[in-house]
């Protein structure tokens, strides 16, 4: 299953956008960065969304900010340097913070892998 991550899109599980790059319902990027495909929502917060997406047949998370204010920003990017220098199996490996562009709705969202 694909899933369309925007959070203004009508229908995010739709099985039309399976091998789709673009989603059919908002016009939004499903293929994230051209390699993170996302499977489903795997929980909400108050500031963000975690996602299970697909990068090349390996399973990874991927972890929206959805709050705009300048402080929650900030304790994002803290927190995704924090787990980037730490070395552990129990703890998720930052690889990358990336700022996404949603097609209709022109918002950028903070994220991590």
């Amino acid at each position: 299953m694909t899933y369309c991550i925007n959070p203004h899109c009508p229908k995010p599980v739709n099985p039309v956008n399976a091998n789709n790059l673009i989603c059919r319902n908002c016009r939004s990027e499903i293929l994230l960065q051209g390699r993170y495909r996302v499977l489903k929502q795997l929980g909400q917060g108050g500031f963000g969304n975690t996602f299970e997406i697909d990068e090349c047949g390996k399973t990874k998370v991927l972890k929206v900010l959805t709050e705009k204010n300048p402080k929650a920003i900030e304790l994002f990017q803290q927190e995704a340097k924090v787990l980037s220098q730490l070395n552990s199996a129990g703890i998720p490996k930052v690889e990358q913070m990336v700022i996404l562009l949603f097609y209709l709705k022109i918002a950028l969202y903070h994220c991590t892998v």
